[in-house]
């Protein structure tokens, strides 16, 4: 049966069940026995209750303040995070950051020299951590809270100094993007703007945004202030407003004098819309691509920019005919191309970053549920960071929560700056967890590619370490990304950055939902996305999980020896889900490929980058159901045994990145493909698992979450492998045929 026929099996949720799997685990030997934890506690405690009584009274709204308590890495899960320390101290936990340490002790033998580890921020009175310091030597063992001394690694001070990031040397004043601890204070953040303006800073009070606990300010002064303006005890980080990225860094531009000619028919299919925002469309483009684009400008924004609407145009020209060859394809779906930048872009008015946000974010909160297919080829002009999160990233996150959209977010056109520093970092949002990051490659052929030099490299945030997620093709000075440009009429025009591959991605990602409707979420899409992306011989930091398939019809389809399903549903709260891998009735013969990708788009907290995803995953493989494990005393283990399949090794190699000992299990995308022989799978099965949590504490009342799962069986020597596993489960599982054809641009 060739390809073309062989439709991806869908309905694999029929082949799941909840299990109860008990849980392992035991008591950890604390690196420090408990005289040795207090003696520790009580010196330091006296260093940060001395530092806390220097604080200015004005810096301390109402009495508190903010100090730093440095977890042990081997204590950084939601069953061991310090509640009942705080809770005796009356103390309270809002935030965290992720950092490197080197433990003054271990508690076992085999340990890394460093680790990555979570600083918890803690507020209080100043009595409070007084008091603290004060009693703490006379505490026993039972003392409540006392079993967490040994988890401990320091309490400190939060310095101001430590506060500042990156503040210009170059000028004397500008605008500084504060941000704040409040956990929903007002208090807080009245008494930090007073304060400001008492120290001779003007803070820029209607523009301040809440993201989940966190509260960001713009703040108008001379740098010299900063760390004056850090001194505030809840004050998280100082540092310059972002300006947005230019558009077209660097890149020569060869304008084609062939005639245009456009499709003559509408969208394949109206029953959805896709959504850009970007820098507006020339009148030309806007009538001439009317059939397709619907234009839309917000109330209140500045004047259109000629360079920025060609920006606006490229991208939708991308998403509506990907790559242009000799003619241009029928675009798959209508898109809404929402101007989001003006002429106040790019020209150094310092508030550009929070104007264009708010566009966006205004738009998707009057338009709820409306788009499920989103493009961004825009964003901050800085690299990540592991221990903020931008207020771009988490807005998105938070919208995006919940596998509704598939959104596509470009990665930055910086890779080719110093890696030592991080410069050449993805930049945001394309770090959000719930969006496809996407970098470019520089060659569009099947073979013979790579990242494009330009293009910003990974690792992602841990969790979201993964990043960029893929890339596609993006154009390059020998193979460049052709496009639609107004000069004045349109014409054809070869570019490059990755704010074509993005665009590019989503629209294979429109393929599929058109091809398919809607038999599959679009967290399914995504998932489906991330386990045909190809990796090559790349190195994950360069390009994710691979390079995206861009064909739409390969998507959904299966070689002859390979049977593709996809698995749906909600992941249950405190059971495991068991999903068996469909294996055909004959025998496997030879190496067995099996190839694995798990996501879900989790609820986040800004305020804790260290512990971001509000979920986690943790699977256990077991690769054949007659295998048991026999205990010494006579009993059998009440499942099959189990092996690793999903592990962070295999995920980002320890020596690119290292990560903290739970970090993987909180990852929100999971893939892997590992070679079987034969005799070694009987009725394999993955069992699922899902963890929640709520600012790196238990949750309260954890809910049910959608997921999406997708497996492949390649079998080579199997040369009917598909029509065997359709047989077997022709009953449960249905191929699923595409409701309309999809043109292969030509």
């Amino acid at each position: 049966m060739p390809r073309q026929n062989n439709f991806l099996l869908g309905h694999g949720e029929r082949l799941t069940q909840r299990v109860d799997v008990p849980s392992g685990g035991g008591e950890k030997n604390p690196p420090y026995n408990f005289e040795a934890a207090r003696a520790r506690i009580a010196t330091r405690m006296a260093a940060v209750a001395s530092a806390l009584r220097q604080l200015p009274d004005d810096a301390s709204p109402g009495g508190r303040v903010v100090a730093v308590m440095t977890m042990h890495p081997r204590y950084l899960s939601k069953s061991e995070f310090p509640t009942d320390l705080l809770n005796t101290l009356g103390l309270r936990a809002i935030g965290s950051r992720t950092r490197t340490v080197r433990p003054e002790a271990w508690g076992i033998q085999k340990h890394p020299e460093a680790a990555v580890t979570e600083d918890i921020f803690v507020t209080g009175s100043r009595e409070r951590f007084a008091g603290w310091a004060r009693d703490v030597s006379t505490w026993g063992p039972a003392h409540r809270g006392a079993q967490h001394l040994s988890h401990v690694e320091d309490v400190a001070e939060f310095s101001a100094r430590e506060k500042l990031r990156m503040v210009p040397t170059d000028r004397t004043e500008g605008v500084l993007e504060v941000v704040l601890h409040n956990a929903g204070d007002q208090g807080v953040v009245d008494a930090f703007i007073e304060y400001a303006r008492r120290h001779g800073a003007a803070p820029i009070a209607d523009r301040l945004r809440n993201v989940k606990g966190l509260t960001f300010v713009p703040v108008r002064t001379e740098f010299a202030l900063a760390e004056q303006l850090a001194r505030f005890s809840f004050v998280r980080v100082a540092r310059p407003i972002p300006t947005l990225r230019p558009l077209r860094p660097g890149i020569t531009r060869t304008v084609r004098n062939n005639a245009v000619t456009l499709p003559t028919d509408g969208p394949l299919d109206t029953s959805f819309r896709a959504l850009v925002f970007d820098g507006g469309l020339p009148n030309v483009a806007v009538t001439a691509l009317s059939p397709w684009v619907t234009y839309i400008e917000p109330a209140g924004i500045g004047p259109a920019v000629p360079e920025l609407q060609d920006h606006g145009l490229a991208v939708t020209a991308a998403l509506l005919f990907g790559p242009i060859n000799r003619t241009l394809r029928r675009p798959i779906a209508p898109v809404d191309h929402v101007r989001v930048l003006d002429d106040a872009t790019g020209s150094g008015v310092d508030l550009e970053y929070l104007d264009v946000l708010d566009r966006i974010t205004t738009f998707l909160d009057t338009n709820p549920g409306r788009y499920q297919y989103v493009n961004l080829s825009i964003g901050p002009n800085i690299p990540i960071t592991d221990d903020e999160v931008t207020a771009w990233t988490a807005s998105l996150d938070q919208r995006f929560a919940g596998g509704n959209s598939v959104v596509t977010v470009a990665a930055g056109n910086d890779g080719d700056r110093d890696a030592a520093s991080g410069l050449n970092r993805v930049q945001p949002p394309a770090d959000a967890v719930n969006v496809l990051g996407v970098g470019a490659s520089d060659g569009n052929g099947t073979t013979g590619w790579r990242r494009a030099g330009y293009s910003c490299v990974g690792p992602g945030r841990s969790p979201g370490i993964v990043k960029p997620d893929g890339i596609a093709f993006g154009g390059s000075d020998r193979e460049p990304f052709i496009v639609l440009a107004a000069r004045p009429g349109l014409v054809t025009e070869g570019i490059q950055g990755t704010s074509f591959a993005a665009p590019f991605t989503l629209g294979s990602s429109i393929g599929v939902r058109a091809q398919l409707g809607t038999e599959l979420s679009p967290l399914t899409i995504r998932a489906l996305m991330v386990h045909r992306a190809d990796p090559a011989e790349h190195g994950r930091p360069e390009i994710g999980w691979g390079r995206f398939e861009s064909d739409a019809v390969r998507l959904i389809t299966c070689e002859d020896d390979e049977a593709l399903v996809v698995y749906q549903g909600i992941l249950p709260v405190g059971e495991h889900l068991r999903a068996r891998v469909p294996v055909p009735r004959e025998p496997l013969l030879g190496n067995v490929q099996l190839s694995a990708s798990l996501v879900i788009a989790p609820e986040v907290d800004p305020e804790y980058p260290g512990a971001y995803t509000r979920s986690g995953l943790e699977v256990a493989f077991r690769p054949d159901s007659t295998r048991f494990t026999e205990y010494e005393d006579g009993r059998r283990s009440t499942h099959p045994q189990s092996k690793s399949f999903f592990s962070s090794s295999n995920m980002y190699g320890a020596a690119e990145f290292v990560l903290r000992d739970d970090g993987h299990k909180w990852e929100p995308c999971l893939r892997h493909t590992r070679t079987f022989r034969d005799t070694s799978l009987n009725n394999p099965c993955f069992d699922i698992y899902y963890h929640h949590r709520e600012a790196g504490m238990a949750a309260d009342a954890p809910q049910p979450i959608p997921y999406a799962f997708v497996i492949s069986l390649r079998v080579p020597r199997i040369a009917d492998l598909y029509n065997r596993v359709v047989r077997a489960y022709a009953n449960v599982l249905v191929p699923l045929r595409p409701r309309l054809r999809i043109q292969v641009q030509s």
